[in-house]
């Protein structure tokens, strides 16, 4: 646990660094604008929450094994998609753009484990 800990930690640290960098390339196309960056920050939050949700998902499905964790890593998936479709479902009724802004996040962990592996930083 207190891998994943660390693990999470750096996720949540380059995060951070990933939405400043969205939200200062979206200020030169829209221009500075709340939304998009309360919808970055959500969206990070709802992202670090999935990864948790994840996380305890296949430990508890390793602890299980057999038919027993197949049905119990699906309730961990369907409730990792009701935080989700809380998040964006929320967002969109704001606006349009926190709605993007809070969807962007999703993708910074295959960005962050991807440059890891292509500049093989080890930590």
């Amino acid at each position: 646990m207190e891998e994943f800990k660390t693990e999470l930690r750096s996720i949540l640290i380059r995060s951070f660094f990933l939405d400043i960098a969205v939200y200062l390339v979206s200020a030169v196309i829209i221009g500075f604008t709340l939304p998009i960056a309360v919808g970055l920050l959500c969206g990070t939050l709802v992202m670090l929450i999935n990864l948790y949700l994840l996380n305890r998902s296949v430990l508890n499905s390793v602890r299980r094994g057999g038919h027993r964790s197949n049905s119990k890593m699906f309730l961990w998936y369907v409730m990792r998609m009701a935080v989700i479709v809380v998040l964006i479902g929320g967002a969109r009724f704001w606006c349009i753009s926190c709605m993007v802004g809070a969807c962007i996040p999703f993708i910074y962990p295959k960005l962050i484990y991807g440059s890891k592996t292509l500049f093989g930083k080890e930590e």
